[in-house]
């Protein structure tokens, strides 16, 4: 595991300096980081970093799983090439699992230490592009947040696979190449479901034509979910209102709570009815419209499959007599 290899800080898959003006790329390109070889297995970032003096590092070549545990359910972040690996200083609560991270086969990192922060003091711009890929990053956890709520598990695997695409997926010809040979149970713990369900939905994708299983990985054919309109975003409020919040610093004494005006609480069960009827409204929007892009998408899908049998047909040679 010794850093004998080294990176130009050019040539990382990390854009780190990609707020740089045209001169002072071609005065970086001298710029170089250690690189260390990590084989499979459980990888102990703290320990590494203090064994080269460095306070962070990205990935190279290779996966990198981060994974969290909570009772008997246990979460993944997938970190490939161009991420980001910086160690938290905050402790856990004792209610949550300490973060493991493993490697899936061997995995190149390149290391952050006084290379780096020379760099940065010399070209200022390099923090800049050390948030923004900083920010990338959390953007696309904030997008598997968001694909673990929806409600069909077919719809997050297909979801989190054209996730994934964004960041390793390869456009061809005949759609869009995810090399990741994840297991079922890797896919259940990205997007919150159990390993037979995941297993059911790759196989409804599959006959549907949404998916295809490849042995490196998935070739994506049905394109991803479409935002939904703007008039249809509702965000929730961040503050929960004055009655629960009640739950979590309550001042008043049970005589007090019991007091309250009959008036109050019915006014507040008729906003709750209405709050409810609202969203049974929105819901049922938003399912007649999914519904609308499924059907059209399977009709997408089966003109394309008709075409490719139809190219098969007039390109196959007849068997010489």
């Amino acid at each position: 595991m010794a850093a004998n290899e080294r990176v130009s800080l050019l040539e990382l898959k990390v854009e780190l300096a990609r707020f740089l003006r045209r001169d002072e790329r071609s005065e970086l390109a001298g710029i170089s980081l250690p690189v260390v070889a990590i084989d499979e297995g459980q990888l102990e970032l703290g320990n590494l970093l203090a064994t080269h003096n460095a306070f962070g590092a990205t990935v190279l070549d290779g996966l990198v799983m981060n994974m969290l545990g909570i009772g008997e359910h246990a979460g993944i972040q997938l970190l490939g090439p161009g991420d980001l690996l910086i160690p938290g200083d905050e402790p856990f609560p004792t209610w949550l699992g300490g973060i493991e991270s493993r490697t899936a086969g061997s995995v190149r990192l390149g290391l952050f230490g006084v290379e780096l922060l020379a760099a940065a003091v010399r070209w200022p711009r390099i923090v800049h592009g050390l948030y923004a890929c900083i920010g990338d990053q959390l953007q696309r956890l904030t997008a598997q947040l968001v694909i673990c709520q929806l409600p069909r598990v077919d719809d997050r695997v297909l979801a989190m696979l054209w996730l994934m695409s964004e960041s390793w997926g390869q456009v061809t010809p005949s759609g869009v190449r995810l090399p990741l040979a994840l297991t079922h149970e890797t896919l259940g713990a990205l997007v919150g479901a159990a390993r037979p369900t995941v297993t059911l939905a790759l196989r409804k994708l599959t006959e549907e034509g949404a998916i295809v299983h490849q042995d490196a990985g998935w070739l994506l054919l049905e394109p991803p979910p479409e935002p939904a309109p703007p008039t249809a975003k509702v965000l929730p409020p961040v503050l929960a209102p004055i009655s629960e919040r009640g739950l979590w610093a309550q001042t008043q004494t049970q005589a007090e709570a019991q007091a309250h005006d009959q008036s109050l609480v019915y006014a507040e069960l008729r906003e709750t009815v209405r709050q409810l009827r609202e969203q049974h409204r929105f819901g049922r929007e938003q399912t007649r419209e999914q519904l609308a892009r499924v059907r059209t998408a399977r009709v997408y899908m089966s003109a394309i499959r008709k075409r490719i049998e139809e190219d098969a047909l007039k390109r196959r040679v007849p068997p010489s007599s």
